[in-house]
């Protein structure tokens, strides 16, 4: 078949009409379709039912359409020429896109050719909207994209970080233009990510100065393209999260605080359902830390909310309080030692505005504990001032009946001439006389007590020897109860203090004596692993049950009206103490009692025997006889030297430098035998001091960190730097005292 002219030939013309893809509208001037092929999908308005044939368009199709139509129709007409655009076609429940190509006939007739392009502007439309909708996500994520060129080292770049560049302009610059904006310990990681790029598939993070400001930004490659050079075109985008990192760090630091909080934080629904719950929450009610937090409900994990119906007494009088409460939680957390909880709830609305209470529990228990050591002092003190009156009234009285006795038979002494009566008058004096000496005794042993200088002399004692002449000394004063020594037969010594353990025994003899009207008293000792037991039983009166506990305890007494101050056991549970052992009775009323007490068989004291209860350890006493060592203390506030000098000043030479700076050169210049390093102090600060320092001499002199700073980080950072151990401010002589001393 010949082609060539075929669309020019008349005779194919009819063919070619009915392969077109275009509607035609045959129309008069006026706009009436007075003819028409459809070939486009269906419409209200054009369709295969040729409901538009012999109408008007212009009162057939919609206001909106004609509105734009009729123009573009008068004007082919006037003119002759073609008009060429695209038209909308509302209809009920939806829009319609026509491109209509008009085209003059002859002066009383038009074709029109009728496109449906409604499919390709609804597309278009989602696309426009798309872009839209993209532009938007760009500027309110800060995002920019960017190309670059490897051979050129060349950057393309267009959007809305917002920071060297106006938003949305185009702007094209090289890499090492780029880098000047760079923050100065970020450009060689920046240049090295974009040289190695077929490796980075992982976003950069880097800092961009401005203004003397520092601005954070992401970037990421997303496509690499090879070009014919071995070089390659990279595409990606940079984000300008700024205010990300800005909220991120507070974030971090709220989340840093309530993670490392003593205190006990969780969220829950209105419902009881647990949302969230810090570290210690969790310890504290045994939530293990890996589990999903939502699988939980407070009042089966909360032992305060016991079950479902208190913590709907709790929501109730949390409304009622107007969505806050405060109150006091006594429920024990014995792992812990949390006797009790300040709390405090209260309701909050989310973004999404549903109702979430935060709960926020702080243990008072020291603060009860104190309390009622607070109370028991009290209670203790208003006791003890009890207790001393009645002290100082008893005092008097067993003063004055002993002087009585011996003032009285001595005054009449000289006119007894029966040699019967003045030996029993003679035994009356001399017995007060003992019992006023053993008065007198007893209160130079307590003020000696509470003096701390009770002396102690430590010698060889023979145990039985002991116990024979206090068996002696006593069997006569025993006169209407029968006194029983009890000894083992192998002879046992010990080193220790012969008359405090004489007058401790004594003691215990003479009570028994005392409160024994008939019966036995046996006194003795036996050997047990480490330990002698003495003991001293007796079949008297016996003790009460409500002063067994406290018998040991001064001015307690078992008889009020029996003679005595009270402090007797006392003295004796002090002595034996001091010794190295320890006191106890057993007693029942009307059957007698039990008092026994352990010392060790060889107690810590010199071989050769003489000594005395030794003071308290003196940090400085190893090195009082030493020369004086010199402390460099770098220390920028005068009033923190001068406490370090009245500390430490009359043990060491110091030398006080004000800053950083002068710290080292002091220390090029004496050569100190240990430095004493503030942290914050001008010109340089301490931690560049120690770095300095070290950087000298690195092992020496020792570098004792004195600082404020009481985290765990700063003192990990300050002994990694150097320093050999750190005080903490505000300081305590002790403390400081003994880090020095480890090293001097």
């Amino acid at each position: 078949m010949e082609t060539k002219g075929i669309l020019l030939d008349d005779s194919q013309a009819g063919r070619l009409l009915k392969m077109t893809c275009d509607t035609l509208l045959f129309l008069k001037n006026d706009g009436t379709c007075i003819d028409m092929i459809v070939k486009t999908e269906n419409n209200p308005y054009v369709n295969d039912q040729y409901t538009l044939l012999g109408k008007n368009i212009f009162d057939y199709f919609p206001e909106e359409t004609v509105r734009e139509l009729k123009p573009a129709i008068e004007y082919v007409i006037r003119t002759g020429e073609v008009s060429n655009a695209n038209y909308d076609l509302p209809a009920p429940g939806q829009l319609y896109f026509f491109k209509c190509i008009i085209q003059k006939y002859d002066d009383e007739h038009l074709l029109c050719q009728y496109r449906d392009i409604t499919k390709r502007s609804q597309m278009k439309k989602s696309l426009q909207m798309a872009n839209e909708r993209l532009t938007e996500t760009e500027r309110a994520a800060k995002i920019g994209y960017w190309s670059y060129d490897t051979s050129t080292r060349t950057f393309d770049y267009c959007g809305y970080t917002g920071i060297l560049m106006k938003e949305n302009e185009r702007f094209t610059f090289t890499m090492d233009e780029y880098l000047k904006s760079v923050y100065p310990k970020d450009r060689e990681r920046l240049e090295n990510f974009f040289a190695n790029y077929a490796l980075n598939q992982m976003p950069i993070e880097y800092r961009i100065m401005k203004d003397n400001k520092l601005f954070y930004l992401k970037l990421k490659i997303v496509n690499i393209y090879s070009t014919k050079d071995d070089a390659a075109i990279l595409e990606g985008y940079a984000q300008n999260i700024n205010d990300i990192v800005s909220r991120w760090d507070e974030l971090k630091m709220v989340t840093q605080a309530v993670d490392n909080s003593n205190d006990s934080f969780f969220a829950t629904k209105m419902d009881g359902t647990l949302i969230f719950a810090n570290p210690f929450c969790r310890r504290q009610n045994g939530i293990p830390e890996d589990v999903d937090i939502t699988k939980y409900k407070a009042y089966e994990e909360m032992g305060n909310f016991k079950d479902k119906e208190m913590w709907d007494n709790f929501i109730e009088a949390l409304r009622a309080n107007d969505d806050t409460l405060k109150y006091i939680c006594n429920y024990p957390y014995p792992k812990t030692n949390v006797i009790s909880s300040k709390c405090i709830s209260y309701i909050i609305r989310n973004e999404y505005g549903e109702e979430i209470i935060w709960h926020i529990r702080r243990d008072i228990s020291e603060q009860l504990r104190y309390e009622a050591q607070l109370k028991k002092a009290k209670e203790k003190a208003e006791e003890s001032d009890r207790l001393k009156s009645a002290f100082l009234s008893n005092m008097s009285h067993e003063i004055r009946t002993p002087l009585n006795a011996i003032v009285g038979f001595s005054a009449i002494m000289a006119d007894i001439d029966n040699a019967e009566e003045r030996k029993k008058f003679c035994n009356i004096i001399e017995s007060s006389n003992k019992r006023l000496l053993s008065l007198i005794n007893e209160v130079l042993d307590l003020s000696k007590i509470e003096s701390g200088t009770l002396a102690f002399d430590y010698t060889p004692v023979k145990i039985n020897d002991l116990y024979r002449e206090i068996f002696m000394t006593h069997q006569l004063c025993a006169k209407q109860a029968s006194l029983v020594l009890e000894l083992p037969d192998e002879e046992v010594c010990i080193n220790t203090d012969k008359n405090r353990l004489t007058q401790v025994i004594s003691n215990l003899v003479n009570n028994a004596v005392k409160f024994t009207p008939k019966g036995t008293i046996t006194i003795g000792y036996r050997l047990i692993p480490d330990f002698v037991e003495f003991y001293v039983k007796d079949t008297g009166i016996g003790i009460s049950k409500d002063k067994v506990d406290i018998i040991f305890n001064r001015f307690v007494k078992v008889d009020n009206f029996a003679p005595g101050t009270g402090l007797g056991l006392s003295i004796c549970k002090t002595i034996v103490e001091r010794l190295g052992g320890n006191i106890s009775v057993t007693s029942e009323e009307g059957v007698g009692s039990l008092f026994s007490f352990r010392i060790p068989v060889q107690p810590d004291g010199p071989e050769n025997g003489g000594m005395q209860d030794q003071p308290e350890w003196d940090p400085l006493q190893p090195y009082k006889s030493r020369e004086k060592a010199t402390i460099l203390v770098a220390e920028d506030i005068d009033d923190n030297f001068e406490l370090i000098r009245v500390l430490i000043g009359s043990q060491y030479r110091l030398i006080h430098a004000r800053n950083g700076r002068q710290a080292v050169e002091l220390f090029d210049k004496y050569h100190p035998d240990l430095i004493l390093m503030d942290i914050k102090m001008p010109e340089m600060n301490g931690l560049e001091a120690i770095k300095a320092i070290r950087g000298k001499s690195p092992s020496s002199p020792p570098i004792i960190a004195v600082s404020a700073y009481a985290y765990e980080e700063d003192k990990r950072e300050l002994l990694d730097s150097g320093c050999n151990d750190f005080v903490t401010k505000p300081l305590d002589k002790d403390v400081l005292l003994t880090s020095i001393h480890k090293y001097l």
